[in-house]
């Protein structure tokens, strides 16, 4: 097996992608690219196999990572706008070629789209909480501001207080620029499960914080069982095209069971690698070397 391993010279969780390789003796191809370097790269697709640096590429599988680590350090658009060239240009022919193995091959755009992933998720056979998408200011409860929160349904920003995000609102004529995803305010514990391939894990975020992102306070402890969700999370996942992901879960409380609030195609995972002494990443390896050698 030849796995090629591309994205940002800087992403953590490539780095632990390869090190799990390594342990496991795969030959690696590397595509990880800093953020000053430009490789040689041409892909005739009439041809088949693309070329880097004068080298042809034909690995047997391939694990790829937007980069997301340049432009955190270099918040200039033309840093996202590289990365995302040469994510979509691996994507391309990757795509293309159905004989290397990669992860969420004919994954759905409903995965992707987080009202969308609410309503399929409660469809499988998740919970998931009260909920409303809208702009409007006069829908909401302002007697029970300080129990709901509000989150962008596109994603890229944090979950926060809805009477601190009203607050801060920009209103005109009682509506918001653009709609949010509006929910009730959940409670810990705060459940992760990762599902790659037929392997499947299951974390507790313990954090003070409402969104754990924004100070980076977390503990990751690794739970012996996964929870019984995982069942309809599969379903969820099976009906969206992917095979692998991480799905968010947070505990009503009023009833204390866990309620869905996201999956992620390309989750982080290399923090929780790490709690679970490297069983992500080498059940990342397995399925991508498992699942090329039975094809």
């Amino acid at each position: 097996m030849a796995l090629l391993l591309a994205g940002g010279k800087d992403d953590p969780n490539l780095a632990a992608v390869a090190n799990a390789a390594a342990k496991a003796g795969v030959e690696l191809l590397e595509l990880r690219i800093s953020s000053g370097e430009s490789p040689a790269f041409c892909w005739n697709p009439a041809e088949g196999a693309p070329r880097l640096s004068g080298r042809e590429l034909k690995p047997s599988a391939a694990f790829v990572r937007y980069d997301v680590f340049a432009g955190m350090k270099d918040p200039r658009p033309a840093v996202n706008s590289r990365a995302l060239a040469w994510y979509q240009t691996f994507m391309g022919w990757l795509l293309s070629e159905p004989r290397i193995r990669i992860f969420n091959r004919d994954v759905s755009q409903i995965a992707t789209n987080k009202p969308a992933s609410l309503v399929h998720a409660r469809a499988a056979g998740l919970r998931i909480p009260a909920t409303l998408v809208t702009n409007e200011a006069q829908r909401l409860d302002a007697d029970n501001l300080d129990s709901l929160v509000v989150k962008p349904v596109s994603g890229g920003d944090y979950c926060y207080p809805l009477a601190d995000a009203l607050n801060k609102a920009e209103l005109r004529g009682g509506l918001a620029a653009t709609p949010a995803i509006v929910q009730m305010r959940l409670v810990p514990p705060e459940i992760r499960i990762y599902v790659i391939g037929q392997f499947a894990f299951a974390f507790e975020v313990r954090s003070s914080s409402l969104d754990y992102r924004v100070n980076q306070d977390a503990e990751l402890i690794l739970l012996p069982a996964v929870p019984k969700e995982l069942g309809g999370l599969k379903k969820f996942m099976a009906q969206s095209g992917m095979d692998f992901g991480a799905a968010d879960f947070k505990t009503d409380p009023d009833t204390g069971q866990l309620l869905f609030l996201e999956l992620n195609s390309s989750p982080m995972f290399a923090r929780f690698d790490q709690v679970s002494g490297g069983q992500l990443c080498a059940a990342i390896i397995h399925e991508l070397a498992t699942s090329e050698s039975t094809t």
